[in-house]
C-alpha cells in the first residue's frame, strides 16, 4: 500500500488525518452498512478524532466498530442490521471496492496508532486508583 502520510510526528496525526480526508467516504459506507446506526458511530469517530487530545477510550471503543463495520465483520449473525444492509448490496457495485479501500485504509493508521500507544507509558486516565 501507498505511504500516503509519511511525515507525520505520530501515528495519532495519520489517524486523524485519515479520517478527515476520508470523512464523507466514511459516512456513506458506515450509513450504507450500518444504517442510521451506522451512520452515527461514523460521525462519533470523526467527532472524537478530530478532538484536539489523544483519543478517548470512548472513541476507540467505537474506531473499533467502525472497523468492524467496514471489514464486514458480523454481516453472517442475522440479528444485526449488517447482515440486513450487506445482502443488499451488488458486489459488482463501485462502491463495494471503495468500501473495501476504505476499510484497509482505516485498519492500517488505526493499528499503527494502537501500536504506537502501546509503547507509550500509560496515561494517568488509565493509571487505577
Amino acid at each position: 500500500m501507498f505511504d500516503l502520510y509519511p511525515d507525520f510526528t505520530s501515528a495519532f496525526d495519520a489517524l486523524r488525518v485519515y479520517v478527515e480526508v476520508q470523512h464523507d467516504g466514511l459516512l456513506h459506507a458506515a450509513e450504507l452498512l450500518g444504517g442510521r446506526d451506522g451512520l452515527r458511530l461514523a460521525q462519533s469517530v470523526i467527532e472524537g478524532v478530530a478532538r484536539p487530545h489523544l483519543p478517548t477510550d470512548r472513541t476507540l471503543k467505537a474506531c473499533g466498530e467502525m472497523l468492524d463495520l467496514l471489514t464486514l465483520e458480523h454481516v453472517h449473525d442475522p440479528s444485526r442490521i449488517e447482515a440486513e444492509r450487506f445482502a443488499a448490496l451488488d458486489p459488482a457495485w463501485p462502491v463495494v471496492e471503495d468500501i473495501c479501500l476504505l476499510a484497509d485504509g482505516f485498519k492500517n493508521v488505526l493499528h499503527d496508532y494502537l501500536d504506537e500507544a502501546a509503547q507509550q507509558p500509560m496515561r494517568p486516565s488509565q493509571v487505577a486508583a
